[in-house]
């Protein structure tokens, strides 16, 4: 499944977005703070298994804080579910904004709630849209379990929305 290495590719970030270290992100999944960093790091491969279990998790701090987690939301659509929807300048300017601002929150220099209203205001310039309407045009608030459908059937049905 191409949504495993693309979310291995950007496991780093997207976890630094959500605010966890890699321990606490290894404790919300059931492996240890090093399997997080091999992970990251590329010496291990990601599984399913553990894709399954990191979605599902990103997937819950989203429905519980959904006002500080726009730039999460951002970054799983853009850079791991449908990377095919946005043109290379658009996922490369969701990269240059979320690798500048996620490790502020990692740090504790600022919050969620005001990285992901940062980087949802320039995405929203750049594309001369507000930031509701920015989520409504990247499909965020449809079902967040669309990538669960694909990982467990393999991506053989269509899901609907």
């Amino acid at each position: 499944m191409e949504e495993i290495a693309r979310m291995q590719e950007h496991l780093l970030l997207i976890r630094r977005a959500v605010g966890w270290t890699a321990e606490e992100f290894g404790d919300r999944i059931g492996v240890t703070r090093q399997t997080i960093n091999n992970i990251e790091s590329g010496r291990s491969r990601l599984t399913k298994t553990q894709y399954l279990a990191m979605r599902s998790v990103l997937d819950a701090e989203i429905l519980r804080a959904p006002e500080d987690t726009g730039m999460l939301r951002v970054l799983l659509d853009v850079l791991v579910d449908r990377p095919e929807n946005y043109s290379a300048e658009e996922r490369d300017k969701v990269l240059e904004n979320a690798s500048m601002l996620a490790p502020s929150i990692l740090a504790g220099t600022t919050t969620r709630a005001k990285v992901s209203g940062k980087m949802l205001k320039d995405l929203g310039a750049l594309a001369g849209l507000s930031a509701g309407a920015l989520l409504g045009t990247l499909g965020l608030g449809v079902g967040l379990s669309s990538w669960l459908g694909k990982a467990v059937t393999g991506g053989k049905i269509k899901l609907r929305k």
